[in-house]
């Protein structure tokens, strides 16, 4: 990490491979919101200024390329909030690792998940307000679209990806009726940040 950092600075934290532009979201902050793994993720920030490295990868940051949100909002964000933050470090695992953001100088693959990596790792979904088991509509969980969504938007730039090329071929397959009950989820989502 240090030596990206000191190779690719400064102008590294202005990376953006994906043109993600979205305002980093109030909850990042306040920890209102009804995804039980962000809530406890960003509720355990506040208190101890510390989360656990798939919190931050998997759950916020996650959530954040996803939801196309600025990685430089992103960067910020973990830089003020955890204890532990040191620029050298934080700002490759974020824009190159958490974002993909370089376009895969550091990372071999964007760690975009669903809410079923989520599930598997945690204990998050069986107490939350979303069904994590549903991939669209209102009580789905909104990384399930938000990555299918993702994937999509995105396949130009990820399609090529020996890692991710599957996903797309995946997201292929799906009906048109689905592939656009997606697209709707993930919008409606998006537009209540």
């Amino acid at each position: 990490m240090r030596g990206i950092y000191w190779l690719k600075m400064p102008g590294y934290e202005r990376s953006n491979f994906f043109s993600h532009a979205r305002a980093l979201p109030e909850f990042y902050w306040t920890a209102e919101t009804d995804m039980a793994c962000v809530r406890a993720a960003v509720t355990q920030t506040k208190e101890l200024a510390y989360a656990h490295h798939i919190q931050r990868l998997m759950v916020t940051g996650n959530f954040a390329m996803l939801a196309g949100i600025d990685p430089y909002a992103l960067h910020e964000w973990y830089l003020s909030v955890y204890a532990d933050a040191y620029e050298w470090v934080e700002l490759p695992n974020t824009v190159g690792m958490s974002q993909f953001a370089d376009g895969g100088l550091l990372a071999s693959k964007p760690y975009a998940a669903s809410g079923a990596y989520i599930n598997r790792m945690s204990n998050y979904c069986g107490s939350c307000h979303y069904d994590v088991k549903q991939r669209t509509g209102e009580r789905a969980c909104p990384f399930n679209a938000l990555y299918w969504d993702f994937i999509n938007r995105n396949r130009a730039k990820i399609g090529g990806n020996p890692r991710m090329a599957q996903m797309v071929r995946t997201y292929d397959k799906f009906a048109a009726d689905e592939r656009q009950r997606i697209a709707e989820s993930a919008a409606a989502f998006l537009a209540r940040l």
